[in-house]
């Protein structure tokens, strides 16, 4: 299928944030090694494999069972949060063509949804400093699911939300994760390129309907 042909019969279109409608994911790493390296550990090598694509309730999950942390999951949250948010409100810039697609959905009267699983704060301090929050119908962050990705959930109750059967949908993902959860959900997925993801990205492609570097390439 061509990259233009993908939005035919799409009535809404399903974004996940980090490392794919905002470039942030370059600054997770930084914040787990100054967070445990201030309780006095190092970095594990496998840490990454094993978190990408959790949401924060599940990270802090794991946080708790793999370092023995005593402190609650909302805890951990919130001090993650609060490392974050200034590069949130500050060092966030939106993925190549993402303004011009919002922008393109909204003249066509698609509807468009949020599904990330970050937190509703740093979700809406780096939209609303990309001057896109307005932009969209609906947000689905990691406080309202259950399980995170690559369970569907999150995607699957975006599409109730906005009144839209899953198959209607295309959502849009920078990591296996978030596209099997779209995949569970019955819809299509194109990946975008992340320098985060790099080490996996032919197997996003293989994964997706369409992988793209630029949003543009999907109105063209």
């Amino acid at each position: 299928m061509k990259k233009k042909d993908l939005l035919k019969g799409i009535k809404a279109v399903l974004f996940d944030m980090d490392g794919t409608l905002v470039d942030s994911m370059w600054m997770w790493p930084q914040i787990d090694k100054e967070f445990l390296n201030s309780r006095g550990f190092e970095v594990p090598a496998d840490l990454k494999d094993d978190i990408d694509g959790l949401s924060m309730w599940d990270d802090a999950i794991y946080f708790k069972k793999r370092f023995g942390f005593k402190d609650s999951e909302q805890e951990l949250i919130d001090s993650w949060n609060q490392m974050a948010l200034h590069h949130y409100e500050n060092d966030t810039p939106l993925k190549p063509g993402a303004k011009e697609f919002l922008e393109y959905l909204k003249s066509k009267k698609t509807k468009r949804g949020l599904v990330t699983s970050n937190s509703l704060v740093l979700c809406e301090a780096s939209l609303k400093a990309n001057g896109v929050y307005d932009d969209f119908d609906t947000f689905v962050t990691s406080e309202d699911v259950k399980h995170g990705k690559p369970d569907p959930e999150g995607y699957l109750i975006a599409a109730r939300e906005l009144g839209v059967d899953p198959s209607e949908c295309l959502v849009t993902e920078d990591l296996p994760a978030g596209i099997t959860a779209a995949r569970r959900a019955g819809m299509k997925v194109v990946s975008i390129e992340d320098d985060y993801s790099k080490r996996v990205e032919e197997e996003k492609k293989q994964m997706s309907d369409a992988f793209i570097s630029d949003y543009r390439e999907l109105i063209r």
